[in-house]
């Protein structure tokens, strides 16, 4: 063997170093190479036996080659040898799942986002098998697509996955001859594998991430003119809150009475409005507000993990804003001050989080929009058509009056891609002592401005006091 590698072999494998880390067949059990000299560095005593070692022994030889390369750094040619630093072994992809998953876990993340990586990472793991990170190449890729376009739905939990083959789920799909997942699915798995091998790229356990080779997707530009419209017009919105069949509907449970009001007037989400505490509304610069915000739960205040039930969309979403006069003169605040009577601590009590020994990971709205969703039904309103119908109907209104994206994102909670949200707000919040955030009064008569010009051609019911006394001393499904 040569002392030095050849300029057409630089790492002195020959075959062995052109030959795929995946292929076992070309690899011979118990293969023994006495030595190998890169540069000044001399590997001695190497033993070959499978695919994994053959990936650990070529990225030894080039890691070695790279960092013992010579360079001219002194004006009369001297030449100094860098640093060998000491070689770390690469990771099964087993125990690099179990510590990001593990390391997610501290990030306060919600039970969802949570559940869609270990999802992703359970079918990558079936598509590649407990292989090294630094085998996973852009054809594993290529499978787990097939494994996302084919699986039959529910087919692929990591319970059936740890009895079925990818290729076994991917044959029965194209069997059955599956409909293509939505563009979303795609997207999904895609920013979790982004995020996954970015992770690991940071950490030093792989030099590029396999995801590189594959673009963003696409929208279609294919309309469906049977699709739902996400929007209400006048007719529809008298259609919803008409004086007697709304009543009747909403006058049940307290959340079916001021949810659809609260997404109707201020564009909440549904589980930002489900989910309000009465810590959540508040006076601010003299007017009456819903501050919007994850607040901890006297409950969970001692308990490992989460210490509230309340979730945002994220850092944008949080914001605070002034009640609109129309739904003060429909007595939002005698509920509230029923509430208060009440000793209760959410607004909408009888409203689950689906936390109460279940196992389950419901919302706050996930009851509310099924109630709803029927309600809808009844009304004949197409399906697909929801609670955030209200919220498109809003901001759709106040663009056509010539509202700009940044103004109507101070309502809505929407970052926006010319100027985030964040930044007005720095621009007109100060603080003026450690412990209290005070708000310039520009910043409420703004968006008090922007929702006071949103004027839905409904009427409200009234509200009475102790409308709802009975519901809210029930302790049925009152949670927490």
């Amino acid at each position: 063997m040569s002392d030095f590698p050849s300029s057409t072999d630089p790492t002195g494998l020959g075959d062995i170093d052109r030959a795929s880390a995946h292929d076992a067949s070309l690899i011979t059990p118990g293969l023994r190479i006495a030595s190998i000299k890169v540069n000044n560095v001399l590997l001695k005593g190497i033993e070959v036996g499978s695919s994994a070692d053959v990936v650990n022994l070529q990225e030894l030889v080039g890691n070695t080659l790279k960092l013992t390369r010579r360079r001219r750094i002194s004006r009369d040619g001297t030449r100094y040898p860098e640093p060998l630093p000491t070689w770390a072994p690469a990771r099964k992809l087993s125990i690099e799942i179990h510590d990001y998953l593990r390391y997610r876990d501290t990030r306060g993340l919600s039970d969802n986002t949570q559940t869609a990586s270990k999802r992703t990472l359970d079918m990558l793991f079936a598509v590649c098998g407990d292989i090294y990170v630094s085998s996973i190449t852009h054809a594993h890729i290529y499978k787990l697509w097939d494994l996302i376009r084919w699986a039959p739905e529910r087919r692929a939990s990591a319970k059936i996955l740890a009895t079925r083959s990818a290729d076994e789920l991917i044959a029965e799909g194209k069997a059955l001859n599956l409909r293509s997942p939505a563009i979303d699915t795609f997207r999904l798995y895609r920013r979790q594998l982004n995020t996954f091998f970015k992770y690991l790229v940071k950490a030093g356990a792989i030099a590029q991430s396999p995801m590189a080779a594959f673009d963003e997707l696409k929208d279609s530009l294919i309309e469906d003119p049977n699709k739902a419209e996400r929007l209400f017009d006048g007719k529809e919105l008298q259609k919803i809150f008409d004086p007697v069949g709304f009543h009747e509907w909403a006058k049940v449970w307290p959340h079916r009475w001021w949810c659809p009001i609260l997404g109707l007037h201020m564009g909440m989400r549904v589980g930002e409005v489900a989910q309000l505490k009465l810590a959540n509304v508040l006076q601010d610069e003299g007017m009456w507000c819903i501050d919007i915000r994850a607040t901890v739960d006297d409950a969970l205040r001692d308990a490992p993990g989460r210490k509230s039930n309340q979730r945002l969309k994220g850092r944008s979403a949080i914001r605070c804003l002034p009640i609109p006069q129309t739904v003060l003169d429909a007595g939002f605040l005698d509920f509230v001050a029923d509430i208060r009577d009440a000793k209760r601590l959410r607004l909408f009590p009888n409203l689950t989080a689906g936390t109460k020994g279940d196992g389950t990971k419901a919302n706050y709205g996930a009851c509310f929009s099924r109630q709803f969703s029927d309600y809808m039904a009844d009304l004949g309103f197409p399906k697909g058509v929801r609670f955030h119908a209200f919220r498109h109907t809003l901001i759709t209104d106040l663009k056509q009056q010539g509202y700009l994206d940044q103004d109507i994102a101070l309502v809505t909670g929407h970052a926006t891609a010319q100027e985030r949200v964040e930044t007005i707000r720095r621009h007109y919040d100060h603080p003026t002592s450690p412990k209290r955030r005070r708000t310039k009064p520009v910043l409420r008569q703004w968006q008090r401005e922007v929702l006071e010009a949103y004027r839905p051609p409904v009427v409200l019911p009234r509200y009475e006091r102790g409308q709802f006394r009975d519901r809210l001393k029930w302790d049925g499904l009152v949670h927490p």
